[in-house]
């Protein structure tokens, strides 16, 4: 008797016939998993280079790791965009209402 196996990306029935080596359940599935998985190696190194900058007391890396708001490690690159600069989109639209409320002050 077949074991029923699981797609290991969404957790659907992989189909009975399917070879013992399958492992997701299609090729979006599989592609998923892939970024998963270079997401999970981008954000371990990052947490290795800010230790690494914390220990070495190098503090324009641990500047370019953590928010400018509020000092939470970003992990640009991980699960967010390579360039990201803030941690959130509150962080993001904090200083530029800073900015716009500076501008319409000095606009007479």
């Amino acid at each position: 008797m077949a074991r029923i196996r699981y797609c290991d990306s969404c957790g659907a029935r992989l189909p009975l016939g399917a070879s013992v080596r399958r492992r997701y359940c299609g090729d979006a599935c599989r592609a998923q998993a892939y970024r998963s998985r270079q997401s999970a190696r981008r954000i371990w190194r990052l947490g290795l280079m800010l230790g690494e900058a914390e220990s070495t007391g190098d503090a324009g890396m641990v500047r370019l790791l953590t928010c400018p708001v509020c000092g939470q490690i970003t992990f640009a690159g991980g699960d967010r965009r390579r360039d990201a600069v803030y941690c959130s989109g509150r962080c993001r639209s904090r200083p530029w209402r800073h900015r716009t409320a500076r501008t319409a002050q000095r606009a007479p």
